[in-house]
């Protein structure tokens, strides 16, 4: 009885001395994300400090540790992965991340699907926009030039991002693009008004934009995002804040 009780003790603290089952390991980093998500607002030309939670949320999800997960876990636990390395300035892991989700075969339409797809174009205007305030804010028209490159191919992923949604995919997410959408070419007006030589090498760069754009303005294409997200919706209050204090 005595050797049966004791083999019971040690089973018991084997037990509570193990790593937490994949499960709740997962539950536990995906409570830590979306706390860090839903307080996460970007405003146009500002990089603001991630929510602690993403620096938690990057800590816990390792490669090795998300190759535990159920398979239908794993495209979750990339996107989280992304979105925390993005917004903590790992852009190699948040672009390595996005890559590796979508590999993981995120359900079609899902929200999982469409933010990994916009990761290279989130972490492209973050490079831009860290580099360009590094620089002073007035880039010339040369240092212009491989920016207006990187924003076309950024817009690319947004594009793919917006191709892959439909009916099924949440309001929220449909949001969240749009809000993207917009600070994109938001920060890329910005940064082309703020170039070096005036208004006349805005003006040429902005008419070279146009046939990109069938013909319209970068801030005409920023004012419909906005306005596809529904009035109330915490991230058009945002959006309609700003635009306000830019007229």
């Amino acid at each position: 009885m005595l050797c049966h009780r004791s083999f019971l003790l040690a089973c018991l603290l084997l037990a509570a001395c193990s790593e937490i089952s994949p499960s709740l390991d997962f539950t536990r980093v995906q409570t830590e994300f979306e706390q860090a998500f839903r307080s996460d607002h970007l405003y146009t030309g500002r990089i603001s400090a991630a929510p602690a939670g993403y620096h938690q949320v990057m800590q816990s999800l390792s490669t090795a540790r998300i190759n535990k997960f159920d398979p239908e876990q794993r495209p979750r636990a990339w996107m989280m992965r992304a979105v925390a390395a993005w917004r903590t300035g790992s852009f190699a892991h948040a672009t390595s991340s996005s890559v590796s989700g979508l590999a993981a075969s995120p359900r079609l339409h899902s929200r999982e699907q469409v933010l990994l797809t916009m990761i290279p174009a989130l972490v492209t205007d973050s490079q831009i926009i860290t580099a360009w305030k590094a620089s002073g804010m007035a880039y010339s028209a040369e240092q212009y030039a491989p920016v207006e490159s990187a924003y076309l191919g950024a817009w690319k992923s947004l594009n793919a991002a917006q191709s892959a949604m439909d009916s099924s995919t949440p309001a929220s997410v449909r949001s969240f693009l749009a809000y993207h959408q917009w600070r994109v070419l938001f920060n890329w007006e910005t940064l082309i008004d703020n170039l070096s030589g005036g208004s006349t090498v805005a003006d040429q760069v902005i008419r070279n934009i146009r046939p990109h754009f069938d013909g319209r303005d970068l801030l005409d294409m920023a004012d419909a995002a906005r306005q596809s997200v529904p009035v109330g919706d915490p991230l058009r209050v945002i959006m309609d804040a700003e635009m306000g204090s830019h007229l």
